[in-house]
């Protein structure tokens, strides 16, 4: 693969993205009215623009994005939704806190991709030009904000 092993572990978090955008989706179903709703368009709109660093990170590696990475990731999501779906009838509260804890731990890992491409970006001059520490530091943020909206749901999964 041109790029080599950079540019697999692009493709990781890139279909780790293409997974996180399908639950944020599969999400919004089901918080329609809610305040959570404002925060998952926030959230998806951040990961798009997340995406989209990505990608150009990959082109200037002349790297391709892995269409079967992609469509696993997506395969991936559309079982766990299903999944989450079923739960969902059952124990709404539940099913939530498991979609808010799969995303934040996808969040948590954006985090270490943006300090591990500063860490290398000082070695490696095709990686200049973008603000790493920056994109970290959104990542924490959204961390913060799943993370509160996830023992919301945890309060509420588990009243006793």
């Amino acid at each position: 693969m041109p790029g080599g092993a950079l540019a697999i572990y692009l493709n990781d978090h890139l279909a780790g993205s293409v997974a996180a955008l399908e639950l944020i989706e599969g999400l919004l179903a089901h918080v329609g009215g809610q305040p959570l709703e404002q925060i998952l368009i926030g959230l998806r709109q951040e990961i798009t623009q997340d995406q989209e660093t990505l990608r150009g990170i990959l082109s200037q590696l002349d790297g391709d994005e892995s269409a079967l990475k992609r469509a696993a990731a997506w395969l991936a999501e559309k079982a766990g939704r299903a999944r989450l779906s079923i739960a969902a009838r059952e124990h709404p509260a539940l099913a939530r806190l498991e979609a808010l804890e799969s995303l934040a731990l996808g969040i948590q890992g954006k985090a270490g991709l943006w300090r591990v491409l500063s860490a290398v970006a000082a070695q490696d001059s095709r990686l200049g030009g973008h603000q790493f520490g920056t994109l970290e530091i959104r990542a924490v943020a959204q961390h913060a904000i799943v993370e509160r909206e996830r023992i919301a749901a945890a309060r509420e999964a588990f009243p006793g």
